[in-house]
C-alpha cells in the first residue's frame, strides 16, 4: 500500500514512516494538514495516518476535505492521537475517519491495523471493480434491449395491427416481450392474424419469436393459406433456435367474404367464440404441438373452420393472461376474461379486461407476458356481395384483343402444371411472387390475386375433379367439399393446367390478359350468362360476380375449359362480361 503519514514532530513522522516500509509499504511524508492534502492530490495514497493537532489545518479538517474530494473511492484515514483528545477524536470519526491509534504507538497494534485495513482495501478494490463490470454490463445489456426493441419494432408492423376488426393487448413481464402479435391481409383481403408465445421472458423469449415475422408477412403478402405459413415457420424455428425451444402458436384466417374463420392452435389456450351479446358460441382447445418440436412433415397443420352466419369476436390469449396468480390464490382464468369483454360488447373491451386483471392483482405485477386479441367478424358487409351490386356496363369502344396478336404482347409469362406438380405446388402465390415485380400491377395486386385465385380453383376444382359447387352453400357442404376435394386432388393422376400471364398494348395503355386452359371435359358456360342476369344462387356464384366486377372482359373458348380475362390495372374501368366460342 501507499501511506500518507501525516505528523509535525519530525521524530514521530521518521519513526512511522520507517516502520511502515519495513513492513513493505510505501510512506508518503507531510508535516501538517495543507501538506497532507497536497500529496493526497498528488499521489494518491492508499490509507492515511495522521496527527491530530498540527499546524496551519489539523488533522480533521484536512481528513474532512480528502473525503470530500475522494467522492465514492473510500480512503481509510487512522488518526493518531494522543491523551485528552477524545471529544476532538469522536467528531473527526462522525465527520468520516475510520480509525485511531494511541500515542504513544503501539507498533505491534500498528501492524494488526495496517494488515487488517490491507484486507478490507482489497475487497473493497474487488466490490469496485465488480460494480463496474456490473454498471458496463448494464449498459451494455439496456443498448441490446434498445437494438433489440428496434428491430422487434421494426419486423412486427404495427402499422397493421390496426385494422378495423382487430384489438389487441401486449404487456411484457419485463422490458422486453415473449410474446407477438402480427397481422396482415391476404391480396384477396383474409385477414392472418399470428399470436406466438417464446419460452421465457425478456429478451431471450423476443429473440425466439422474431424468426416467425418473415415467413407470417412475406407468405401472407403472395396469398399462401395458413398451413402453408404454419409448415415454414416451423422449418425456421427448428433451423435458426437452438434445440429445446419453442414457440406456442395460435394462427388465424378471417375470410368474411366465405363467412369462415380458420383456426391452428399449437400449444396455446383455448381460443373463445362469442356472439355479440357475449354468450359463449364454441371453444377451440389447443390440438397439435407448439412449432419448432418435431419436423413439419410429422406435423398436421389442417386449421379448424368456424363458419359464421351472425356477427361474433374470437378471443385469443396467451397463458399469461388467465394464469396470472392474485394475491389472494388462484388465476385470472378464462371465465373473468369473457366477463369483463360481455359487459363492456359496444365499448373499449381491452380496457375492460386491463381493468378486470388490474383489479385481480390488487397492484401487484403480473410475472409473465400477457396478450390478448380480439378479432370481430360478420360485421361489414361481404365484399363479393358489394360486387354484386354494380350493374356490367361494356366499356365504350373495348373489343377483345387476342394473346394471337403478338404484337400488342408487351411480356408473356406461361405456366403448365401437370397432376404431380398440382398436388403440391401453391400456384396462385407462386405467380403473384412474378405479379409483384410488375411496376404496372403495383397497386393492382389484390385484384390480380382475386381474379388469379378464381380462375384456377375453377379449373382445379370443375376442370379437373369434377366438384359441384352446390355442395358449398351449407357449413356442412362446405367441409364435405373440401374434404372431397382434398381425396380427389390426392389421386389425381392425369389432367394438365395452362396458365398465361400477357401485358398487351391496349389503346396506348396496358392490360393484362389472364388465360388459364384446363385438360377437363368443359362445362355448359352459359350458366355465366344465366348468373349475370341473376338467376344464380349467390351461394355458388360469388366468384362469377367477382369476375364481372374485376375485369373488363371475361372470353369463354370451345367447350369452356379455356377462358381470357382481361384485367386494366386503372381505377377508371367498368366491368363487362362475354362468351363468345
Amino acid at each position: 500500500m501507499k501511506i500518507l503519514v501525516v505528523d509535525d514532530t519530525d521524530a514521530v513522522l521518521l519513526l512511522i514512516s520507517r516502520f511502515v516500509e519495513a513492513l513493505g509499504h510505501t510512506a508518503i511524508q507531510a508535516r501538517n494538514g495543507v501538506e497532507a492534502v497536497e500529496a493526497w492530490r498528488g499521489q494518491r495514497p492508499d490509507l492515511v495516518l495522521m496527527d491530530m493537532m498540527m499546524p496551519v489545518m489539523s488533522g480533521p479538517e484536512a481528513a474532512a476535505m480528502i473525503k470530500a474530494e475522494a467522492g465514492a473511492l473510500w480512503v481509510p484515514i487512522v488518526f493518531v492521537t494522543g491523551v485528552g483528545e477524545e471529544n476532538r477524536l469522536a467528531e473527526a470519526i462522525e465527520q468520516g475517519a475510520d480509525d485511531y491509534i494511541n500515542k504513544p504507538v503501539n507498533f505491534r497494534v500498528l501492524e494488526a491495523k495496517l494488515k487488517a485495513f490491507s484486507r478490507t482495501l482489497d475487497l473493497n478494490r474487488q466490490v469496485v471493480e465488480q460494480s463496474t463490470k456490473l454498471a458496463d454490463y448494464y449498459d451494455r445489456a439496456e443498448e441490446e434491449k434498445r437494438v433489440a426493441r428496434h428491430l422487434i419494432d421494426q419486423m412486427v408492423n404495427a402499422e397493421r395491427l390496426s385494422d378495423p376488426g382487430l384489438e389487441y393487448w401486449l404487456s411484457p413481464a419485463e422490458s422486453l416481450s415473449g410474446d407477438l402479435i402480427a397481422a396482415a391481409r391476404t391480396p384477396g383481403q383474409v385477414l392472418h392474424v399470428l399470436l406466438a408465445d417464446g419460452i421465457g421472458h425478456g429478451l431471450t423469449a423476443a429473440l425466439n419469436v422474431l424468426p416467425l415475422t418473415q415467413p407470417f408477412y412475406s407468405m401472407t403478402e403472395k396469398g399462401y393459406s395458413i398451413s402453408d405459413i404454419l409448415a415454414e415457420m416451423n422449418n425456421k424455428i427448428r433451423q435458426v433456435l437452438p434445440v429445446g425451444r419453442f414457440v406456442a402458436v395460435t394462427l388465424l384466417a378471417l375470410d368474411e367474404a366465405n363467412d369462415c374463420v380458420e383456426i391452428w392452435n399449437g400449444g396455446m389456450p383455448a381460443l373463445q367464440i362469442v356472439d355479440l351479446q357475449g354468450c359463449l358460441l364454441k371453444s377451440v382447445p389447443s390440438s397439435n404441438l407448439p412449432l419448432g418440436i418435431i419436423p413439419s412433415h410429422s406435423m398436421d397443420f389442417a386449421p379448424v373452420r368456424h363458419y359464421f352466419d351472425q356477427a361474433g369476436l374470437l378471443v385469443a390469449c396467451s397463458d399469461g393472461l388467465i394464469e396470472a396468480n392474485g394475491p389472494e390464490g388462484g388465476a385470472f382464468g378464462i371465465e373473468r376474461v369473457l366477463e369483463a369483454i360481455g359487459n363492456n360488447l359496444c365499448g373499449n373491451r381491452i380496457e375492460s379486461v386491463k381493468e378486470s386483471l388490474s383489479e385481480f392483482l390488487q397492484g401487484h405485477s403480473h410475472h409473465d407476458d400477457v396478450s390478448l386479441v380480439l378479432m370481430s367478424f360478420g360485421v361489414d358487409a361481404k365484399p363479393a356481395e358489394r360486387a354484386g351490386t354494380e350493374s356490367p356496363a361494356i366499356e365504350p369502344g373495348f373489343t377483345m384483343p387476342s394473346l394471337r396478336a403478338l404484337d400488342l404482347c408487351k411480356w408473356r409469362y406461361s405456366l403448365t402444371l401437370g397432376a404431380d406438380e398440382l398436388r403440391y405446388i401453391n400456384t396462385v402465390p407462386f405467380m403473384m411472387t412474378f405479379v409483384n415485380e410488375v411496376k404496372s400491377l403495383t397497386h393492382s395486386q389484390s385484384d390480380v390475386f382475386l381474379i388469379l385465385t378464381e380462375l384456377f380453383v375453377n379449373a382445379v376444382d370443375h376442370g379437373l375433379l369434377g366438384l359441384d359447387s352446390k355442395l358449398k352453400q351449407t357449413a356442412a357442404g362446405m367441409e364435405e367439399y373440401l374434404q372431397e376435394r382434398a381425396v380427389r386432388l390426392a389421386g389425381l393422376t392425369e389432367g394438365r393446367i395452362e396458365i398465361d400471364l400477357a401485358g398487351l398494348d391496349y389503346g396506348g395503355s396496358e392490360l393484362l390478359q389472364i388465360r388459364v386452359k384446363d385438360s377437363g371435359a368443359g362445362f355448359d358456360w352459359s350458366g355465366w350468362s344465366r348468373a349475370e342476369a341473376g338467376q344464380t344462387t349467390f351461394a355458388h356464384g360469388r366468384g362469377i360476380l367477382l369476375l364481372r366486377a374485376l375485369c373488363v372482359g371475361v372470353q369463354f373458348v370451345g367447350n369452356g375449359s379455356e377462358v381470357l380475362a382481361f384485367y386494366r390495372p386503372s381505377r377508371n374501368r367498368q366491368p363487362h362480361v362475354n362468351a363468345a366460342d
